[in-house]
């Protein structure tokens, strides 16, 4: 796992971005106390209530639709299941 954070991120307030390789990537905010994962970037901007239409509000926005247009549509790489369950034939 990856974590990219935001670069207006105070005490307060933090951002960060998880790129997994397995499963979607999302978004974990912490603002007023308490934390939430989101995988849709505008609900994680939307966390911030009547915050986001200030200056850093705004550029969290754009942080989190650039992050989600650059890596959120990544093809995870699958792989081949080689442990002896996977090898397993079914007789009928």
């Amino acid at each position: 796992m990856k974590v990219i954070e935001f670069e207006g991120n105070e005490r307060g307030c933090l951002f960060t971005y998880h790129r997994v390789r397995e499963g979607p990537n999302y978004f974990v905010g912490y603002y007023k106390n308490s934390s939430q994962l989101f995988y849709e970037p505008k609900n994680a901007w939307r966390m911030l209530g009547v915050a986001k239409f200030t200056d850093v509000g705004k550029a969290l926005k754009d942080w989190c639709v650039e992050m989600d247009a650059t890596y959120g549509a990544e093809v995870k790489e699958g792989f081949a299941d080689g442990s002896f369950a996977g090898d397993t034939k079914t007789i009928v």
